[in-house]
Formats: C-alpha cells, sequence, structure tokens
C-alpha cells in the first residue's frame, strides 16, 4: 500500500506542476510560435498558414471566438458588464488579418451573430454586424453604457434607450439569445414586450440594478413575449429591493412553459417585503443554479426550496463563493437538515463554497441522498472525504458513483481511504474526475498514485 510519506512526496511533487499556468485555447490556437513560417513552404513567400484549408481554418475562427464568447460571460456575471465594451471584438479582429482571413470571416454569417449595444455605440457597426449575419438567429446584448455611470439614469440618455429599444423589438422575432442589463425602466422595450412575439427565443438574462423598482423593470408582466415556446433558459440577476415580487415571479415562470435550465443570481425575488407564497410549478425543468451574492436575507435560500417545484429536475448547482460567510446560508442548512428533502429527483449535485462545516454536509446528505454525482470546488474537496470517512457518516450519500473535482490538489491519501470504506460498505465509487488532471495523467507522480488507486479500489480516474 503506498506510505503517507510517498503520498505526500508525489502531492508536493504535484503542486510544483500544477504551478505552471494553463493558457486558453484560442491563445494556443494563434501562438505566433505555431505560426512560424514553414521553410519547405516559403518557395512562393508564404507562410504555411496560407495552406491551411478554409474548413480548418473556419473551425478555428469559431472556436477563437467562443473562447473569447465564454470568457467575456464569465467576466460579466464576475466583475459586471462594463469591461466587455473595451474589448476589441475577435470576429473583428480575424477580418482585419489578410484578404484571405477577410473573405473566409465574411463567408462566415453565423460568426456576426452576437449583437452587443451600448449607449453612445455607433449605429454603422450594429447595421455592420445585422448585414453580414445575413438573416441567422441573433444573440442579442445590452451591456449598459460607456458613459460614466453616475450619468446613466440621466435624461439625456433616454434617446439612446429609446434607440437600442427599437433595435431590440425590430429584431426579437429571430433572437435566439437575449440578455439585457438595464439602467432605466425602459419604457418602449416594456410596452415592446407586452406585444412581441419572440418565436425563436431560446434564452434570456437579465441583469437588473437596484435603482429600478421592482414593479417597473423588464420582466414585470405576466404578458412578456406573447411567443416564447422555446425559451428554455432564463437567467435573473439582481438584489431583493429592486426584484421580482413573488406573485410576478410566478407569473413569469408560468408563461414559460418549456423552462428547463432556471439560474438565480443574487437575490432576484424579493420575498422580504411579501408575506403571500405563491407554490411555482415547473414542470420540465432539468437544471437550477442558485449563486447568492453577499449578504443575502435569511429566508430567501429556505423560501426558494420551498415555493419551487421540479418534479424532474436532475441538476442541481448551489454557488456559495460571493456569499460573505456561512451564516448567511446556515437558515437553508437548518431547513434542509430538518425538512422533507426538496428535490428527490436530483442526481447531480455540484456545490462551490470557500469553505462547508460537518453541520453542513449532513444537511446535503439527508437533502439529497440520491445523488449518484457530486461535484465539489477544491477549497472543500478534503472536506467532503473527511466527512465521509468518518465513523458514523459512512452511509452517507448510497447511491454516489462519481466524483467531480475542481482541482488536482487535494489530499489523495485521504481519497485512497475513502475508496476502500465505500467498497466495503457495498457503496462503490467507480469514478473519480479531475479538472486539469489530463494535463498531468502521464507524470511519473500521478502514474503511481493512479496505479495504487487501481490496486486497492475498482475506480476510473479520469478528467473533466
Amino acid at each position: 500500500m503506498i506510505t503517507t510519506q510517498e503520498c505526500t512526496a508525489m502531492t508536493q511533487e504535484l503542486a510544483k506542476q500544477t504551478r505552471e499556468a494553463e493558457r486558453p485555447m484560442f491563445c494556443h490556437i494563434m501562438d505566433a510560435r505555431a505560426l512560424r513560417p514553414n521553410q519547405r513552404l516559403m518557395t512562393y513567400g508564404a507562410a504555411y498558414i496560407s495552406f491551411v484549408p478554409n474548413e480548418l481554418l473556419e473551425m478555428i475562427f469559431v472556436e477563437t471566438v467562443r473562447a473569447v464568447t465564454g470568457a467575456d460571460e464569465d467576466h460579466s456575471f464576475s466583475c459586471g458588464p462594463a469591461s466587455l465594451r473595451l474589448r476589441p471584438r475577435p470576429e473583428l479582429l480575424l477580418a482585419s488579418v489578410s484578404q484571405h482571413w477577410r473573405a473566409v470571416a465574411l463567408g462566415m454569417p453565423l460568426l456576426w451573430t452576437e449583437i452587443r449595444l451600448v449607449l453612445g455605440q455607433n449605429i454603422d457597426l450594429v447595421e455592420l454586424y445585422l448585414m453580414r449575419s445575413q438573416g441567422q438567429l441573433l444573440d442579442i446584448r445590452f451591456a449598459g453604457g460607456v458613459c460614466n455611470l453616475h450619468s446613466r439614469g440621466s435624461p439625456e440618455l433616454e434617446p439612446d434607450y429609446l434607440r437600442i429599444s427599437n433595435i431590440i423589438l425590430s429584431h426579437i422575432h429571430v433572437c435566439r439569445r437575449l440578455e439585457v442589463h438595464g439602467d432605466l425602466p425602459f419604457p418602449k422595450l416594456l410596452d415592446g414586450t407586452r406585444r412581441a412575439k419572440a418565436p425563436m427565443l431560446e434564452e434570456l438574462i437579465v441583469h437588473y440594478p437596484p435603482n429600478i423598482p421592482n414593479n417597473r423593470h423588464l420582466l414585470f408582466t405576466e404578458g412578456v413575449f406573447l411567443s416564447a415556446d422555446r425559451l428554455t433558459v432564463l437567467t435573473l440577476s439582481g438584489l431583493w429591493v429592486s426584484g421580482l415580487s413573488p406573485e410576478n415571479f410566478s407569473n413569469l415562470l408560468s408563461c414559460f412553459t418549456s423552462l428547463t435550465h432556471l439560474t438565480l443570481i443574487g437575490e432576484p425575488v424579493d420575498y422580504v417585503r411579501t408575506r403571500d407564497l405563491p407554490v411555482i410549478e415547473i414542470p420540465l425543468l432539468q437544471t437550477m443554479v442558485l449563486k447568492p451574492g453577499p449578504n443575502i436575507s435569511r429566508t430567501y435560500l429556505p423560501t426558494v426550496f420551498r415555493t419551487i417545484r421540479a418534479p424532474v429536475l436532475r441538476e442541481l448547482v448551489l454557488d456559495f463563493h460571493t456569499a460573505t460567510s456561512l451564516r448567511d446560508i446556515q437558515s437553508l442548512v437548518d431547513k434542509l437538515k430538518r425538512g422533507t428533502p426538496p428535490f428527490p429527483s436530483v442526481r447531480h449535485l455540484t456545490l462551490h463554497s470557500r469553505s462547508m462545516a460537518h453541520d453542513g454536509w449532513f444537511a446535503l446528505a439527508h437533502a439529497f441522498s440520491g445523488i449518484t454525482t457530486l461535484s465539489v470546488s477544491n477549497c472543500i474537496v478534503n472536506q467532503l472525504m473527511g466527512f465521509l470517512t468518518c465513523a458514523g457518516r459512512r452511509d452517507a450519500f448510497p447511491n454516489l458513483r462519481t466524483l467531480l473535482f475542481d482541482d488536482v490538489q487535494f489530499e489523495w491519501l485521504l481519497l485512497l481511504q475513502l475508496l476502500q470504506i465505500r467498497e466495503k460498505a457495498g457503496m462503490p465509487v467507480r469514478e473519480v474526475k479531475m479538472k486539469g488532471f489530463r494535463k498531468y495523467a502521464q507524470s511519473e507522480p500521478f502514474g503511481k498514485l493512479v496505479n495504487s488507486l487501481a490496486k486497492y479500489a475498482p475506480v476510473v480516474i479520469g478528467w473533466t
């Protein structure tokens, strides 16, 4: 059996290797070293990238734009939309490299379907994207303004908001994804959405600021979008002081009968000032993400769990990274420990947190005993394994078969102990996946660790 000293040495070697920063995929694609001229193809003075088939070049373009867009979306959720307006658009950069690249980029309508709208923007750029998209379904994002933050609510900006509202409403019928960061109540947009048909809309994301009363923002109406039958993804982000009332929240969700993914960021529903809490039935919901912000009200999370009914919910994500302290979620822990399991159909539970006390793990084990997959962030991996190897808690999560970790740095000896205990108890873990594991899978330290695990516990080690 692998000794403690060997495991410690392997873990230290692993930590040394993981300090090497990983670069995004698009950086590798566009790496200047990878584009060095090939001497065998320099007969006509051209670099070998010029000989790449158009089909492959199109794939490179798509992956590059996708990587940058994905990074922008992650950044917008964590830091707000302000920085997005200053980033150069990757498709514009690709189209300006050479005549050949420009011709390839202009021949790809899907490359120009993301329409970004900002206050003070040149309308010609919007028209350019609309022309180049050639009628493809659009992703429309309004991300605030380029002006000073204190001047966004001034009357001088109302013509800009009116112009943006007209653009959104005139193209809502071919919009696949709509994202709005609003600083004013958008009177025309509000009125227009009550009559607009959005038959192709699949995803709606609304971030609303605290300076809009909760009866005036975009989603105040149960008649929002007369036709949005294809909408499957809804994301709401905001604070309770400007959040939807429970009644409006219920009315909104009743309109979207095809909803399968729901994300609530911050505290977008005002459960503080209302006692009338209708139960919300979402029959097709499969994934729910809860990402509360700092200083949330104690009633928020327990009320969400009590009022939402999702009979086929399969995946639940609890992201507590931005919570001020564990006291912010203690009321939820108390409810989960004592109450009836809220979502018995959940099979995949994801937990992101800086820390999780033994009491919290006990509550989750009681509420989600049927899960088969558990994904946790790197800060709480050791805490989870400590809980599962504790003498009085070895029967927790009896159906658990897959563990997903955010990192490769944890107590591997504790993992080995956990796998052996679960195997002996007849509740074996069959698969352990780690983010970043693929990079080090062939290294000697990992080889020893994997061989040891395979020898003492039949488990598949992989990566995400």
